[in-house]
């Protein structure tokens, strides 16, 4: 009984992560503890998901592992990075998810290195939404390093709905 709410509740997540992930006003920079339920709210959208690996990260080539692993054509600095993401000829397609990971031991290392990222990933998710396009910048942080926003908590706040049925032992039937 359990495993078929704990199923409603990600299929119900999904659908809301969806429709967030569709609202250009909500593009932005964000942080998730969890990626399942993004994954599929991408592909539900039909966004492409590029994944950003910062581990072997410092600040002397941050962004250069940025510019390559999204294959960008930037010119140098964060200014030209942000310019790069923003411009449609990047990629023409309505909304994007770039999911950052392995940043923790820069953070540690540099707390100060991220800053110039963030705000570049800011000004292109704003230059996106002003021409109606979706850009979600999130970051794979499940223990909460990051002050950024979260891109969803259900795991922490199931919609009550769902709670409610499970608390009654409903949830439809059994598999």
């Amino acid at each position: 009984m359990a495993m078929v709410a704990t199923c409603a509740v990600l299929r119900l997540s999904m659908g809301k992560l969806a429709e967030r992930l569709a609202d250009e006003r909500r593009s932005g920079v964000y942080r998730v503890e969890t990626i399942d339920a993004l994954e599929e709210a991408a592909a539900i959208d039909r966004y492409p998901m590029a994944r950003v690996r910062l581990g072997d990260a410092d600040r002397a080539n941050l962004q250069r592992l940025c510019v390559e692993a999204l294959a960008l054509s930037a010119t140098p600095g964060w200014h030209g990075f942000a310019t790069a993401l923003a411009d449609p000829a990047w990629s023409p397609a309505p909304g994007h998810v770039l999911l950052f990971d392995g940043f923790e031991s820069l953070g540690h290392a540099e707390p100060e290195a991220l800053v110039p990222l963030l705000d570049a990933l800011r000004t292109a998710a704003a230059r996106r939404r002003g021409r109606g396009m979706r850009f979600f910048a999130v970051f794979l942080d499940p223990a909460r390093l990051l002050a950024l926003d979260p891109l969803y908590n259900w795991l922490r706040n199931p919609p009550a709905a769902v709670a409610s049925l499970t608390e009654q032992g409903q949830g439809g039937g059994t598999s």
